[in-house]
């Protein structure tokens, strides 16, 4: 410790001395020079991306494939779209006996089912517009009510019929902070009739790009009542009559920046 400290105090009386010695020398002016150098990039549209028509993978939280809406392979194709609807699953309620006891009648949709795979109930949107806004809405009505053809007495309508979605869910194959958020759901249950209503208020400009899908529900939850396919209800009213028949409906599914 002490050589130490005196090797110290003999450079400071060096330095010392060399000031008294010279005392010309003077401090130079601080300096600073500063020069621009350009930079650029050019982007163009994935003009492939526009009439791609394959279904996006969507993965877990491990970077897994996802199987808890969609399990094996679904080969239902997409429309080529760079904004709007690129498919709605077909609501299958099934077979049932007629009952007209004064009371409503409810039925659930099956889980949509190919060769290969089955599918919760959902709807596939897209939006890759090259816009700084990508807010949008996505409304639903129904525009043809379940009708059955009765022999000899024409067509017979199920007029007044809902359709209630429920469990309603988001997958999107973007990153966290460009996924369509699961704040732009309107409500978590939604009744759909011929009056149009609005299931995504997408209000973040830089939110929702690329394909996400809709779902109603999951095919591995526990509780039963969050399944897929106790996510979409068809409630015909107390009022009206059932006839036998084969029934067939339509909804109608819109994306919209100016809803």
């Amino acid at each position: 410790m002490k050589l130490t400290h005196k090797l110290t105090g003999a450079v400071l009386l060096a330095t010392l001395g060399v000031a008294v010695a010279v005392p010309g020398i003077t401090k130079a002016e601080d300096a600073s020079h500063s020069k621009k150098g350009d930079m650029d990039i050019q982007f163009t549209r994935n003009t492939d991306d526009d009439t791609n028509t394959t279904r996006p993978v969507f993965t877990d939280s491990d970077g897994e494939s996802d199987t808890s809406v969609i399990s094996g392979t679904i080969t239902r194709p997409l429309e080529s779209v760079i904004f709007g609807v690129q498919d709605v699953t077909p609501l299958s309620f099934g077979g049932h006996a007629v009952v007209n006891d004064g009371s409503d009648r409810t039925f659930f949709a099956k889980n949509y089912v190919e060769e290969d795979g089955v599918a919760a109930n959902h709807v596939m949107i897209k939006d890759t517009r090259s816009t700084l806004d990508h807010t949008y809405k996505v409304e639903a009505k129904i525009t043809k009510p379940m009708t059955a053809t009765i022999a000899g007495e024409g067509d017979y309508e199920l007029s007044g019929a809902t359709l209630t979605y429920t469990n309603i869910g988001i997958k999107s194959n973007q990153a966290a902070n460009l996924a369509l958020s699961a704040d732009s759901i309107a409500s978590p249950s939604i009744d759909v009739t011929e009056e149009g209503v609005t299931f995504i208020d997408n209000q973040e400009a830089t939110k929702g790009i690329g394909q996400s899908m809709i779902y109603f529900g999951t095919l591995t939850d526990a509780d039963t009542e969050k399944k897929s396919d106790k996510s979409v209800k068809l409630t015909v009213g107390s009022d009206k009559e059932i006839v036998e028949g084969n029934y067939k409906g339509e909804i109608t599914w819109t994306m919209s920046n100016t809803l």
